[in-house]
């Protein structure tokens, strides 16, 4: 693991920089990786990956993980709200949980949704993290801490400025596809 760290490392930082085609290629995989089992060993992966590389100061990949990190449960919990009629109140009221998790970054807030509807869930985060993480990659977003979601992007570990607004912006963009894949 470590030979790869550093290979990894030394090819980012010997580049021209990230590429707007390899950003978006390495976002895809960030994203889908971290939608994919909500804190399990394929999320654990690709967070680990790019928190090493934070401490090797290459910052973008962890701008693309923290723009996917918190899409599942964001987009749970519009869902629920958009698509208020399909889901009782319990699940309305997880939908406020995953809200709650989803803005400080915990992605674990969709496992209630995966555990009634794995399949359907599943792609829908799969998706929406996706496209957060490569418009992450293709922003070049920069994320200075090892954690995802808004509170990053609030708290300023993602620069001021245009990162922060473009950091939102994949953010809601993942979330609107996550909950139009799984509410339509």
């Amino acid at each position: 693991m470590n030979k790869f760290k550093d290979a990894l490392t030394h090819i980012l930082n010997n580049a021209s920089g990230i590429g707007l085609g390899v950003g978006i290629g390495m976002g895809l995989l960030i994203g889908c990786m971290s939608g994919f089992d909500l804190g399990g060993p394929v999320n654990k992966i690709a967070f680990f990956t790019v928190s090493a590389l934070v401490l090797e100061k290459v910052y973008q990949p962890m701008g693309m993980m923290a723009t996917a990190g918190a899409v599942p449960p964001l987009g749970m919990f519009v869902t629920t709200i958009i698509f208020r009629k399909f889901f009782d109140e319990e699940a309305r009221n997880e939908g406020i949980s995953a809200l709650v998790m989803g803005l400080i970054g915990i992605s674990e807030g969709a496992i209630p949704f995966t555990v009634k509807d794995p399949k359907r869930v599943i792609l829908a985060n799969v998706l929406g993290s996706g496209v957060a993480g490569a418009m992450g990659g293709a922003f070049m977003i920069q994320d200075y801490a090892a954690h995802t979601g808004p509170i990053v992007v609030f708290l300023g570990a993602v620069p001021y400025g245009v990162q922060t607004a473009l950091a939102l912006l994949a953010i809601g963009v993942g979330t609107a596809t996550t909950c139009l894949i799984y509410g339509c």
